[in-house]
């Protein structure tokens, strides 16, 4: 089973950071985690593959900078479109990507078939990352402006995708922030919060009886942003906000989680394997 870590719990406390009255102390951790940060985030990628859905519904801009983000970590890249999905043919991937944009698209291109082919190629061990749009699909139920739909949903997340958040920002996008779940290994290395660009973007409420990991909440709610979810012998993870925008600091945490899901990261010593 590849990535051993599991939380059990998508519980709404936030994670807090601990209060260390030695300064010194603090430092050794702030450096000691840095330079496992580096380790992991310097592992190899080489002869693993990532798929990137790029068909109608997939935003441009969206595509473009998911496509900077994985080469950034030296993944190979395939475009994906609805007919390669409808067949089939993800027999070469070990990861797929759907990104943001508008989910409808998703939906209706995708065949009832090439659903189920999909959530059977998760259940038998590829990576489903899914960002806004993309995971609004993954999940049994996207509530949308409090309309919830299940009709032609992928249903690879066990649970609610419910956008836009509220309470994150005043207009249709911004930058907000997020706090990483500290007793998680993607989470090492990290500052408690970080940046995430946030448009019309979902938080997440799973089955009570689905493994789920929380990796991060909004600052500004408390909701669920990023999570993770156990699927047979693959993983599902859900980004509302978009860390693609965001540059080499989110994105080295999407390497990490990465690196966990594929069982490369050896949460021991926290290095690679």
């Amino acid at each position: 089973m590849q990535g051993t870590t599991l939380c059990s719990s998508l519980s709404m406390e936030v994670p807090t950071v601990p209060r260390l009255a030695n300064r010194w102390m603090v430092l050794f951790l702030l450096l000691l985690t840095a330079s496992m940060f580096a380790r992991a985030v310097e592992a190899s990628f080489d002869g693993y593959v990532i798929g990137v859905y790029v068909d109608e519904g997939a935003h441009a801009s969206c595509v473009s900078h998911a496509i900077e983000m994985f080469e950034w970590m030296g993944l190979t890249i395939r475009e994906i479109t609805a007919a390669r999905v409808n067949a089939g043919g993800l027999s070469d991937l070990d990861a797929i990507y759907f990104p943001g944009g508008d989910s409808p698209p998703y939906i209706g291109r995708i065949t009832r078939t090439g659903k189920q082919k999909l959530v059977d190629a998760v259940t038998g061990g590829l990576i489903y990352i899914g960002t806004c749009a993309g995971s609004m699909f993954a999940a049994e139920v996207q509530d949308s402006d409090g309309v919830r739909y299940r009709e032609g949903q992928l249903g690879v997340f066990r649970g609610d995708a419910i956008g836009p958040a509220a309470g994150i920002c005043e207009d249709e996008w911004c930058h907000t922030m997020l706090v990483a779940n500290s007793e998680h290994p993607t989470s090492a290395g990290l500052p408690p919060e970080f940046p995430a660009l946030w448009y019309n973007s979902p938080y997440f409420v799973s089955d009570s009886d689905a493994e789920t990991c929380v990796l991060a909440r909004y600052v500004a709610t408390g909701e669920a942003a990023i999570v993770a979810q156990h699927r047979g012998d693959g993983w599902v993870l859900l980004t509302g906000p978009h860390p693609e925008y965001e540059g080499e600091e989110t994105w080295g945490f999407m390497k990490r989680y990465l690196l966990w899901s594929l069982g490369l990261l050896n949460e021991e010593d926290d290095t690679e394997t």
